[in-house]
């Protein structure tokens, strides 16, 4: 039996499960946990919320800490795999996928400091929601250098000769993400469109990585048939 393929072949079903689970993670804590929790523009409601559902921001905090984990799982079984493609392009894929886990994970400062001070609200209810509103600034921030990431590996997976269609949704993924963070980041009156650009884009953004942990899991790695 050929060895490296076998490895090959591990290596892609580890990375495709591994995007799949941080897309079910993900979708519970920020979709479910955060937007159960946080109102924009509410502070009263967001305060009451984090005090009936403490276990809950606890759980969206756990939750991002395993897909913080995963992602550098990720970041590991894209460069393995694609090394042999392009192995200075996949080294730079993994390191911006690297790059976006550290400013995220330097963000969960920001969800720790707003549970400490939770038995002190509400005298200190205004440092909470700084503290949230923080947080959310500094993953859109990590967020553009995932749009980065994903342009990279739009790139890389053309260059594989992986399926065209995951090039493109994950090319337009990158755009989507890069283009609305960094108009976010630049433009004050940006924020009232932020939610509707991402509703509009919500399609792209998610099936590129999707499409791409299926075709792992199914295809990657493995022998071709002729």
């Amino acid at each position: 039996m050929d060895n490296s393929f076998t490895t090959q072949r591990n290596v892609a079903f580890i990375t495709g499960f591994a995007l799949l689970f941080m897309a079910v993670l993900a979708g519970y804590g920020y979709g479910y946990a955060f937007g159960s929790i946080y109102v924009p523009n509410d502070h009263m409601k967001t305060l009451t919320n984090l005090h009936q559902a403490q276990g809950l921001f606890r759980s969206f905090i756990y939750s991002f800490l395993l897909v913080l984990v995963l992602d550098v799982v990720v970041a590991w079984g894209l460069y393995v795999f694609f090394r042999q493609v392009d192995e200075a392009l996949s080294l730079l894929v993994a390191w911006f996928r690297l790059a976006y886990c550290g400013v995220f994970g330097v963000s969960f400062v920001c969800l720790l400091f707003a549970l400490g001070l939770l038995p002190y609200v509400p005298q200190e209810a205004t440092m909470v929601m700084i503290s949230l509103k923080t947080f959310l600034s500094m993953w859109s921030l990590g967020l553009i250098v995932f749009g980065v990431h994903l342009f990279l590996l739009a790139i890389l997976l053309y260059k594989a000769g992986v399926p065209k269609i995951w090039s493109v949704f994950m090319l337009l993924a990158s755009l989507a993400y890069a283009g609305i963070h960094t108009a976010s980041l630049l433009f004050a009156e940006f924020a009232p469109y932020k939610s509707t650009a991402e509703g509009i884009f919500a399609l792209p953004m998610a099936v590129g990585e999707l499409g791409l942990a299926c075709w792992l899991i199914f295809r990657g790695g493995k022998k071709k048939t002729t």
